[in-house]
């Protein structure tokens, strides 16, 4: 049985959810699995290509993410005051819920409204998994045999 081994293409499929349960993100079956090189560390999922080594197609792991390699802590200084005029196109502000709004540059931005004043809404900036730790369930999907290289960590 083919095994995945330092250097190797990798193809998973994955499910992200915090600590709560909730799941945040998939690569799942029917869409088009992510590809990791083994022992190359990933922009997502850091020690994902160590993890992943001895491990052969079909077979599932899962990873725990601690809060600070995940979306880091709550930081309280990202919340913020923003105009009411921000958020004119709800008719029952959301307090407490995510939601999202334009920025001024143009881009779309998820908040959690946190207490409405007279002309201005308190908001939460963090992203939605600062402070929490994260679970990866990952299964791999099939392995091309390249060999190491030169960009591969050494555990």
């Amino acid at each position: 049985m083919k095994t995945a081994k330092l250097g190797d293409r990798v193809k998973i499929h994955y499910v992200k959810r915090f600590q709560d349960g909730s799941r945040i993100s998939s690569k799942a079956h029917g869409e088009a699995p992510l590809e990791v090189t083994v022992g190359v560390e990933h922009p997502r999922f850091r020690r994902l290509g160590l993890d992943l080594v001895g491990l052969a197609a079909g077979e599932r792991i899962r990873l725990s993410v601690p809060k600070n390699q995940a979306y880091g802590p709550h930081d309280p200084s990202r919340i913020r005051r923003l105009p009411i005029t921000k958020f004119s196109e709800f008719e029952d502000l959301p307090i407490g819920r995510w939601v999202k709004i334009t920025d001024s540059n143009g881009r779309l931005r998820s908040v959690r409204p946190l207490e409405l004043r007279e002309n201005v809404v308190v908001v939460d900036t963090n992203h939605r998994g600062a402070g929490q730790a994260l679970e990866l369930t990952v299964m791999v999907v099939s392995i091309e045999n390249c060999g190491s290289g030169p960009d591969v960590l050494v555990p």
